[in-house]
């Protein structure tokens, strides 16, 4: 079950100046992986891999459409992205192609609209709406989207030209900047370039570039009202007006969600509110805690000899699901997906961790 999630969470706890500008390119797929459906009143259809292939089942483990294609994403605003013979397309839930399996690489739906590549050469990255029209023409190298419906879009053309936020008719509205990320809350983090200094700066929709003390940037974005900062190598948050809303404390934390972030101090995990404080503490032996989704943190532990597994916590602080697996996903809409290395199992558990569906992962 290698995805991109694994690849999120492995740079969450690392950034590293080489892949930073892949992380610019991935930042919203990270934060906003998975999608509701539930909003729409629809029952949920899973991804999940069937014998050789995969095809999708209902959250009680039926099959609803059987397996034929060589990779599948959750569904997002009514379709799913399927990939078949080395291409990607989309379906609707009843399984019918209702735009063309022939992109390179896709995104989920938001807000109407999914980033495609084409692998045209140059430019081969655009904007298509759930007709499979376009919607901002492939011009750009690398693309991504902003929350929010109007949202700017954050793209880079030429190499030469770095990144820069864009209307949907690919008109360049703000920069460019040496390197920057989604906007989120109004708020965009963005690295001038070189005689700056390549200090970390937010800005606002206008492109008002936004004080911060002398705060240094740790979070990516905000998240309900706040973002992670550094002072002296201690990790606080700070609100939307650049004010210091939480002191710098702490050696790691993540974003807010749910109304709590997981912070870690001194080797030791716990949860905190918008006031600072500490509302639950977690087992100990955890090695890293992934924001609340569901009401259930994702973290990971090191089990005895066995290595480092995957468990759930809940919002105060208690053993969820205690840590069994060698891969997890965060809950969404009441299951989670979860593997092991060894036999290749995939399953999707529930809040309880009792086991749904299961199935092995087809060979690459």
């Amino acid at each position: 079950m290698r995805s991109l999630h694994d690849f999120c969470r492995w740079m969450h706890g690392r950034r590293p100046v080489a892949f930073v500008v892949i992380l610019a390119l991935l930042v919203t797929a990270c934060g906003r992986q998975q999608t509701s459906e539930q909003t729409s009143g629809m029952n949920p259809l899973l991804p999940a891999p069937l014998g050789t292939a995969w095809g999708f089942i209902d959250n009680r483990g039926k099959i609803i459409i059987p397996p034929r294609f060589e990779a599948a994403q959750p569904y997002s605003e009514g379709l799913a992205a399927v990939k078949r013979e080395g291409r990607w397309g989309y379906i609707d839930r009843n399984g019918s192609e209702v735009i063309p399996i022939r992109y390179r690489t896709v995104q989920s739906f938001r807000n109407g609209v999914a980033i495609v590549d084409t692998g045209l050469p140059d430019h081969p990255v655009g904007l298509i709406d759930a007709s499979g029209s376009w919607v901002t023409q492939p011009l750009f190298r690398s693309l991504s989207a902003a929350d929010g419906p109007d949202g700017l879009l954050l793209g880079q053309k030429e190499p030469a030209e770095g990144f820069g936020f864009y209307d949907r008719s690919g008109n360049l509205v703000l920069g460019p900047y040496f390197l920057a990320f989604p906007f989120a809350q109004g708020r965009a983090r963005v690295k001038k370039g070189v005689r700056e200094g390549f200090d970390d700066w937010l800005i606002d929709t206008s492109g008002t570039f936004l004080p911060r003390k002398s705060l240094v940037l740790d979070g990516i974005r905000f998240s309900e009202g706040l973002i992670a900062v550094r002072q002296d190598r201690k990790l606080g948050y700070m609100d939307l007006e650049g004010n210091i809303s939480i002191e710098p404390h702490y050696d790691q934390g993540g974003e807010f969600a749910e109304g709590l972030a997981a912070v870690q101090l001194e080797g030791h995990w716990m949860f905190i509110d918008k006031a600072g404080a500490v509302t639950a503490e977690f087992p100990a032996g955890i090695a890293f805690a992934e924001p609340l989704s569901d009401g259930l943190s994702l973290v990971s532990a090191d089990r005895d000899q066995s290595g480092r597994k995957f468990g759930y916590v809940d919002r105060n602080g208690h053993w969820a699901i205690k840590p069994s697996w060698d891969d997890a996903e965060p809950f969404h809409e009441g299951l989670a997906h979860v593997g092991t290395w060894k036999d290749g199992k995939a399953a999707y558990i529930d809040h309880k961790g009792r086991t749904i569906w299961q199935g092995r992962n087809p060979s690459p």
